[in-house]
């Protein structure tokens, strides 16, 4: 097998392959072989079928493509490696191919050698600049104070009085700030929204979780009763498809419960189970608060230290980097859109573009992500910087500790991939870590 290169981007070598003719003779053969497997040729067992019965029914053509298929996955691994050894300047460094070649087949003929040609993307060189003296500058500049106010520790203890509420079930109609369960139906004109019916839908009034207005139509009912009522909505409402329609609603009310919301006190302290006096309650949701503000503030430097550092490294990064980026973006997002209990496509609708306006408005941000993540690799690599198995192990473990048994997690997750993505959140750790340190 002959292999010649010809870099044709920094970030891409292309190189052609010539398989000599006896060796792609034995591929040519096989081609014939798993056709006679794959289907039935009169007279003979499958597989069983001599080359020339299977080149007189399906064409000498077809079984020279198949040939070439097996051929290229045989031979490209091998002509891969001899191409980047090739192209290798420094010793030591490693050029990385990424994503799927290009692979395009320039001679195929009976009683001929195969060649084909390959064009691969490369990870791309990095030229770091002085990323030592950017994290120390940029640390000293966005440095802030950290603050929690008195309205933050009190909204904090409120939501610690709400998860601790009781609720009574009450016959008496229903007040703002009752829990209550109701059955609905919400029709535009005679057609059902989508999502507008439900049964013992639960809800606390004055939550304002409803289109404005609904809540407010419940105050009064009492358990069993029913009303109807039409509501137009507003323009601003989240939905799109919904704006400014008229909708009318029947709800059945199935059930009122008077909620007791605890007052702040000792004894309410004493019942979270670790605390003497509220005064000490309090304490520890400003301690909490504290750091939680400390570690959000951690990262914000952390990520305005990178992305300083990639904005001035010198990096010519493909397009292939980029699509991948935005792939991951879109994903991200359609996950968070789901877990809201929204369709995508009523997202798109709602802020009315397409999925193809949303690559290209994200593109810049798809560079940038692209541009910090071979700029945390490149700085890992100078540093000598890399996570210990150990540590690998650890931290993946406690990822599938989430699952309920082993044999779930099997299911859901790919070992080796999730060890390869601990791999490199863990490098990147201590590459910010090492950034802090200096």
């Amino acid at each position: 097998m002959d292999v010649a290169v010809s870099p044709v981007h920094k970030s891409q070598i292309e190189f052609s392959v010539a398989v000599p003719l006896e060796e792609f003779e034995t591929h040519v053969k096989r081609a014939a072989r798993l056709i006679s497997e794959e289907r039935d040729f009169e007279g003979f067992r499958k597989g069983k079928a001599p080359y020339e019965i299977v080149k007189k029914e399906i064409g000498e053509n077809r079984i020279y493509e198949r040939a070439a298929e097996l051929a290229v996955r045989r031979t490209y691994p091998d002509a891969l490696q001899t191409a980047l050894a090739e192209i290798t300047k420094e010793p030591g460094k490693n050029q990385i191919p990424i994503g799927h070649p290009e692979i395009t087949i320039t001679k195929l003929a009976p009683g001929n050698e195969l060649l084909y040609k390959a064009k691969v993307s490369l990870l791309p060189e990095v030229g770091l600049p002085d990323y030592v003296a950017i994290a120390a500058r940029t640390r000293k500049k966005e440095k802030k104070d950290i603050v929690v106010t008195d309205a933050e520790i009190s909204r904090a203890i409120d939501w610690l009085r709400e998860s601790r509420t009781k609720e009574t079930a009450v016959s008496r109609p229903a007040r703002d700030g009752d829990a209550i369960e109701i059955d609905f139906e919400i029709r535009s004109g005679s057609a059902l929204i989508d999502g507008g019916n439900s049964h013992n839908h639960p809800l606390v009034i004055g939550q304002k979780k409803f289109i404005p207005g609904f809540e407010d139509h419940l105050i009064g009912m009492a358990p069993g009763t029913k009303k109807e009522f039409t509501l137009v909505v507003p323009e601003s409402w989240h939905d799109g498809n919904l704006r400014g329609k008229t909708l009318d609603i029947r709800t059945s009310m199935k059930q009122v419960r008077e909620r007791a919301i605890p007052d702040l006190t000792d004894e309410f302290a004493r019942d979270l189970g670790q605390f003497e006096t509220k005064e000490k309650l309090i304490e520890n949701v400003r301690q909490g608060l504290t750091q939680e503000r400390r570690e959000k503030e951690r990262e914000r430097i952390r990520m305005q230290i990178i992305k300083n550092i990639s904005a001035s490294a010198a990096i010519d990064i493909p397009d292939l980097l980029i699509e991948a980026e935005l792939d991951k973006m879109f994903t991200e997002l359609k996950s968070g859109i789901e877990q809201m209990g929204m369709k995508w496509n009523d997202y798109l609708a709602n802020i009315k573009k397409a999925e193809t306006e949303l690559r290209t408005d994200w593109r810049t941000e798809a560079d940038t992500r692209a541009r910090v993540a071979l700029t945390l690799r490149e700085i890992a690599a100078r540093e000598s910087i890399e996570p210990s198995e150990d540590d690998i192990t650890a931290r993946a473990n406690e990822f599938l500790a989430r699952y309920k048994t082993a044999h779930e997690a099997e299911k859901e997750i790919d070992p080796d991939a999730l060890k390869e993505y601990t791999r490199g959140v863990l490098r990147n750790e201590k590459v910010f870590e090492f950034l802090e340190s200096q």
